[in-house]
């Protein structure tokens, strides 16, 4: 009887420290989910945040010639993701604290109108010379590239190349003496390139450099060893296009600043501009009329310009039904 006492006691108590440690364990799962859940916000509204203060300058330097161009600042957008970023963990975004948060950002780029900018690790100041292993020296930052172009070859071996722009109406050509800008998407070996397959080459060419930037520093800098990943749909021709409009790409990795174990995450920020058909008012034959600025008659005076339709017809135009009417 004693026996069979003492193992039912051992039996049970086995039992106890199994829901123990699983508790635990479920625990610690949580916890991580939790965590990982808060890096995701953070992150996101960092690059939400970025993209915003990228396109919220003084001058954009829009260009109404060129659909979806206008100018962006890598720098800003990057500064203000890392202030963002340091503010949702609790973290003023002092010298020492942006530091570290670029510590956990191994690559990053922004995405503009006619090219793209890399900002990756670079050794910006030396402590000790030492040429042999650079990764021992001082001081690494973030560093952004020139403007790098959306290249495109139709072989490897071809002459001419091509550099697409986010607009994609025009596409600028360089062959072995000139340099110069056609009309529409460039020729593939299969006809003219589609929008779609476009879009995927600008995504590609982004998402591979990025790639590269993430091997070039694991060679350089033996403390690092970062994992590049980015969704399908960034680089696949069939899946959903995400960079359609100026954006700012982060990879952030190995964050431990609240969790017991480094977590990762990834974000893409973009914005889209959309072309606006505007509407003028004109008179005609003693009548006010109102029509798209392109459908204008030219031997008329444009008296006012409007946004919308409605905004005409509330001003007390007439619409000239013929000039509205789609070409």
């Amino acid at each position: 009887m004693g026996k069979s006492f003492g193992v039912v006691n051992f039996v049970s108590l086995l039992f106890v420290i199994a829901l123990f440690m699983g508790y635990i364990s479920y625990v610690g799962k949580e916890r991580d989910e939790i965590e990982r859940l808060k890096l995701s916000y953070a992150i996101d509204y960092a690059s939400d945040a970025g993209t915003q203060a990228m396109l919220q300058t003084s001058d954009l330097d829009m260009d109404y010639t060129k659909e979806k161009y206008f100018k962006v600042n890598p720098q800003l957008a990057l500064d203000t993701f890392i202030d963002v970023f340091c503010f949702n963990y609790g973290m003023y975004p002092t010298e020492f604290n942006r530091a570290t948060v670029k510590d956990f950002i191994p690559v990053a780029a922004v995405a503009a109108y006619d090219g793209y900018y890399i900002a990756t690790q670079e050794l910006i100041r030396s402590a000790v010379n030492h040429p042999e292993s650079p990764a021992r020296d001082g001081d690494w930052d973030l560093v952004f590239s020139m403007k790098k172009p959306y290249r495109y070859s139709p072989t490897p071996t071809s002459s001419i190349h091509y550099a697409l722009n986010m607009g994609l109406r025009d596409t600028l050509t360089l062959t072995d003496d000139q340099l110069y800008r056609i009309d529409g998407l460039p020729l593939t070996p299969y006809g003219t390139m589609s929008s779609q397959e476009a879009r995927a080459l600008i995504n590609t060419t982004i998402s591979n450099d990025m790639a590269y930037q993430i091997n070039t520093i694991n060679e350089e800098n033996p403390n690092w060893k970062n994992v590049f990943f980015i969704p399908n749909q960034l680089t696949t021709f069939g899946g959903v296009n995400p960079i359609e409009g100026p954006s700012l790409l982060v990879l952030v990795q190995g964050v431990n600043l609240s969790s017991t174990k480094p977590i990762s995450g990834f974000s893409i920020s973009g914005t889209s501009v959309e072309a606006r058909r505007m509407v003028v008012g004109y008179q005609l034959s003693g009548t006010k009329y109102y029509a798209f600025a392109d459908r204008a008659p030219s031997n008329v005076e444009i008296q006012e310009l409007f946004y919308t339709i409605n905004e005409a017809a509330e001003a007390g135009y007439f619409a000239d039904v013929k000039r509205l009417e789609k070409p």
